[in-house]
């Protein structure tokens, strides 16, 4: 690693695959007593999995509740939540162009996506390409871009389906963990039931207007 061999050259070197140098580079890459408390077994695959994205300076602070009897130190899901502020994203939640962002993304070894460890620069950038995907949408003719509150989510059991040339629209639901769902089509069931029930009245009122017609 030193001479600047990458993960896939190291594989070939030792007859490993790729993924397994990663891991075994991952776990070089903890502080030894994190290393020597997994080999015996007192912290599990799923922390020490999490622990490889952290920084020294994160390991020795995580290594210090560890060591505290009084002191709760976090593991597994919560210890992601721990590292991030309780905000974890993957790359594979982005909607713009990765190779453009100039940001610091953390690689996670042990599995196949990243994380931005700046939340903030990750909405900024999530933001920029939904305001374009908006007006995109605009333009391609259809009436209402309908963006939820972050957190919010589309109820699709409340909607039913209509095409954009008859009035559909995009409802666009953003979680909290930077996922963002395009839903084309949809209108509301209180919407749909509107348009039905002002579908008869006018089919009423038009036969009405040839009954009249009729009688003169």
């Amino acid at each position: 690693v030193k001479k600047g061999r990458k993960a896939s050259e190291i594989a070939d070197t030792f007859g490993m695959d790729e993924k397994t140098v990663g891991r075994i580079l991952a776990l070089g890459n903890l502080l030894p007593p994190i290393r020597k408390a997994y080999g015996r077994e007192e912290i599990d695959a799923a922390t020490v999995r999490h622990l490889t994205l952290a920084s020294k300076a994160q390991q020795k602070a995580w290594l210090a509740l560890f060591r505290d009897e009084e002191a709760y130190a976090p593991r597994g899901t919560q210890l992601k939540a721990w590292l991030f502020g309780g905000a974890s994203i993957s790359t594979s939640a982005a909607i713009f162009d990765m190779a453009e962002f100039k940001g610091q993304i953390v690689s996670d070894l042990f599995a196949e996506d990243g994380y931005f460890a700046d939340a903030d620069q990750f909405w900024a950038a999530q933001s920029a390409a939904l305001a374009q995907r908006i007006e995109a949408y605009r333009k391609d003719g259809w009436r209402d871009v309908i963006c939820l509150e972050r957190g919010a989510y589309f109820h699709r059991w409340d909607h039913v389906r209509c095409a954009k040339e008859d009035g559909g629209k995009v409802f666009i639901e953003i979680r909290h963990d930077g996922t963002t769902t395009f839903h084309e089509g949809q209108i509301s069931s209180v919407e749909a039931r509107k348009r039905e029930r002002s579908a008869i009245c006018l089919l009423y009122t038009s036969d009405a207007a040839d009954d009249s017609l009729r009688v003169d």
